[in-house]
């Protein structure tokens, strides 16, 4: 032998000698790609393409996102060996809310409180941080074997990508799907900022059961109660006794023959003193609590529905600051809403009016960053009337130009469609994109002119006490309008950060004027996880079939969720997290890529197991070691004669063989990542290891050295391994390419194997 090959396949060492050559090769450039295949007279496919999930540019990654790029990266690199020019287009996320939390606490700890400092400062070293993680995303990404094209990575506040981000805004507003509104939305007093449903998690948290008496306001009405019920009004159980104040109905289902009777009733509502109608509404549970649930529109998502259908009075008793505010009795003003709750309780008592209340342990919905409790409040919002959208996206998985795997979450995605309520993209945040508009006069005139329709300037003046120098119009546009002769005032709201991922995979392409555009929109696939399927991949539907007329992807994969060891969701405060650069360092990345593709099967949940993981780095062993043997085997006076040896295509092994490969080209065609990966495995230890190189040592144990039947033997096994590393490839890179390098060293194959095709 020319060359000694190493006993071991050293994994840390190898892995980023590995990537740097593909680097060098520049074959994860789809231009790139397609100019090779003409090169080698390779008939050139239709483009792949994946934009891939850009993550947030807040903090290292996770074992998580490593199970995507895996998935990602395997299914490139097929495509690219089946002669497609194929683009992973990667890009990293701004996140919002989520990364000025974590920067402001990193101000903290520094001892900087964030409300000292200029937005323009905050959002001057907020980017600094955030390109920080991004080129720690990005090795990491590569740590994984993401063969991605960095030349096309984008980062979401990319100014080309803030502009087609702002055009969308335009038409929207232009087309009458954005306005601005008062809705209720999810509201964190701590952040100060209106939240995604994403961006809130729900926690088991002591609470309370109160049971609290309405009284009937007409005597005869309190005379049937007392006969029916033993008390004089209706009886409602509360989890929230403070939004009491802010009731504007009870509500009970119209076929409870317990309350038929008091339907269109009045009661009174206590300590308040206000009188408010008894409504029916089939939404009311008559199993829950008493059946009759009192109706508070400004408090509630569910009342405000239901104050929607019966134009009931919405009555904001909560502020910003999750204090009591607004017409509510003024020993209550400015009280935190559990203070609240405890005086009423009392007070309700003392009344006669509070019949029981039990202690439980309840869900609650709280801020993702900050652990704080929600508040639903009423709130000046921009809103996006996403159902018209909706409608669309619909129809694109009805007709089925796109399919979503698992077929059980296209059923929820439709769901969630069919069911869609108002987008509320505004965010009082310091970083991200600002919503591009003016109001002339101030923010304050043009809301209060919008909500009391008929009431001119001078009356905002009167009632406010403000001067305004404007109309209360509105302008819509990035820089501020030329007209100096009033005053503008710049919305200083930030969008949603899922207003502009959900443009991702026409963004990036450069907007339907793009070049790349033309190239590579409709994506192949979008592969991601589930539990952002109708936050992201819903919205990416939506919005990519709005500006473009076509939905953005033909499929949707979706992985399946990597869960701690004991079934847990991972998070920093658990201290549960895996860290990918341990599992690689100590097993290898195509170990840990396995375990994915064995594992994370669609729509399931995937506990981490490091015993699986370290299993699989003994086929990797395998791989290695099998290859070392037959190249060993080869007598260095041989080299020459085996590499330009043309082996029969018809011998039983290598039809075997061309079988094993189309039938893993078809689990990779069809999405079944474990088939393929249990198949690959079975295969080379079992079929090519245990039994092939067996028979093979048989039948050339007496040749001498350069024997005509030794030649054609040594070649026929040389081609089944090469064949077996090309398919193997997409799985488990790594090892493979490795083999493949000694194998071109010893001039019994030639170029690097990531550009190789695959046989079929």
């Amino acid at each position: 032998m020319k060359k000694e090959i190493s006993k071991a396949f050293e994994s840390v060492s190898k892995e980023k000698e590995i990537y740097g050559m593909w680097e060098e090769s520049g074959l994860s450039n789809p231009d790139t790609m397609e100019s090779y295949l003409r090169e080698k007279d390779i008939a050139v496919k239709k483009p792949f393409t994946i934009p891939l999930p850009p993550p947030n540019a807040n903090a290292n990654l996770h074992i998580g996102h490593m199970c995507g790029y895996s998935f990602q990266d395997a299914m490139g690199r097929f495509n690219r060996m089946t002669g497609h020019p194929t683009l992973l287009l990667p890009g990293k996320d701004h996140a919002g809310i989520q990364t000025e939390t974590s920067f402001t606490k990193i101000l903290k700890e520094r001892g900087i409180d964030k409300w000292s400092m200029s937005r323009e400062e905050f959002y001057k070293q907020c980017y600094e941080f955030s390109m920080k993680n991004a080129q720690n995303a990005r090795e990491q990404e590569k740590n994984i074997g993401l063969s991605a094209d960095y030349s096309r990575e984008f980062f979401t506040l990319d100014p080309r990508l803030t502009k087609i981000v702002y055009e969308t805004f335009y038409k929207m507003f232009k087309d009458g799907l954005i306005y601005r509104d008062k809705r209720i939305i999810n509201w964190c007093p701590n952040c100060k900022t209106a939240l995604a449903d994403i961006d809130t998690e729900h926690e088991a948290r002591r609470g309370i059961f109160a049971y609290i008496v309405y009284p009937f306001i007409d005597e005869s009405d309190r005379a049937r109660a007392k006969e029916k019920f033993g008390i004089e009004g209706i009886t409602v159980a509360t989890t929230r006794p403070e939004t009491m104040l802010g009731d504007s109905a009870v509500a009970v289902n119209p076929m409870d023959d317990r309350y038929k009777e008091f339907v269109g009733k009045k009661v009174l509502l206590p300590i308040s003193n206000r009188e408010i109608p008894v409504i029916a509404d089939e939404e009311i549970d008559m199993e829950l609590g008493t059946g009759a649930l009192k109706v508070t529109p400004a408090h509630s998502p569910i009342d405000f529905e239901m104050g929607q259908r019966h134009s009931l009075e919405i009555i904001n008793v909560i502020d910003e600051d999750a204090k009591m505010s607004g017409n509510v009795p003024e020993r209550f003003l400015g009280m935190g809403t559990v203070e609240c709750s405890k005086s009423l309780v009392k007070e309700l008592n003392a009344l006669g009016l509070l019949t029981k209340i039990e202690n439980i342990t309840h869900e609650i919905a709280v801020c993702e960053r900050c652990n704080t409790p929600i508040e639903p409040i009423i709130s000046n919002q921009w809103f996006v009337n996403v159902k018209p959208l909706a409608e669309e996206a619909l129809k694109a998985l009805e007709k089925g130009d796109t399919k979503v795997i698992p077929s059980g979450q296209q059923r929820a995605l439709e769901h969630f469609l069919k069911n869609i309520q108002p987008w509320c993209i505004s965010r009082q945040l310091w970083w991200g994109q600002r919503i591009p508009v003016w109001y002339s006069g101030g923010k304050k005139l043009h809301d209060w002119l919008r909500e009391n329709r008929g009431k001119d300037i001078s009356e905002y003046t009167k009632e406010t006490g403000l001067e305004v120098n404007g109309t209360g119009e509105i302008y819509i546009g990035e820089n501020m309008p030329s007209d100096t002769s009033v005053t503008w005032e710049a919305e200083q709201d930030m969008f949603d950060t899922w207003f502009s991922s959900g443009q991702w995979p026409y963004s990036t392409l450069g907007g339907i004027e793009g070049e790349d555009f033309k190239k590579f929109y409709p994506a192949q696939v979008m592969e991601t996880a589930r539990d952002i399927l109708f936050f992201w991949v819903a919205r990416m539907m939506m919005l990519g079939i709005y500006v473009t007329g076509k939905t953005p992807f033909s499929t949707v994969f979706l992985h399946g969720l990597i869960l701690a060891e004991d079934g847990s969701k991972m998070s920093k405060s658990k201290g549960n997290g895996v860290e990918p650069s341990d599992v690689i360092n100590k097993y290898g990345a195509d170990s840990l890529r396995l375990w994915y593709f064995s594992d994370a099967l669609p729509g399931s949940n995937a506990p981490v197991r490091e015993e699986k993981i370290k299993g699989n780095r003994n086929f990797v062993n395998k791989i290695w070691n099998a290859s070392r043997f037959i190249l060993m085997n080869i007598d260095e006076t041989e080299l020459d004669m085996v590499s330009k040896y043309e082996v029969d295509s018809n011998l039983p092994r290598v039809i075997k063989t061309k079988d094993h490969i189309e039938n893993v080209s078809k689990y990779l065609e069809n999405y079944k990542f474990n088939l393929g990966a249990e198949a690959i495995r079975e295969f080379f230890w079992h079929q090519l290891c245990d039994i092939w190189i067996e028979e093979i040592k048989g039948e050339i144990k007496d040749e001498a050295i350069g024997s005509e039947i030794r030649i054609a033997k040594l070649a026929e096994l040389l081609l089944i391994l090469k064949e077996n590393l090309k398919i193997m490839h997409p799985f488990i890179p790594f090892i493979t390419e490795s083999v493949w390098q000694e194998l071109v060293a010893l001039k019994l194959a030639d170029g690097i194997l990531m550009g190789k095709q695959i046989s079929k």
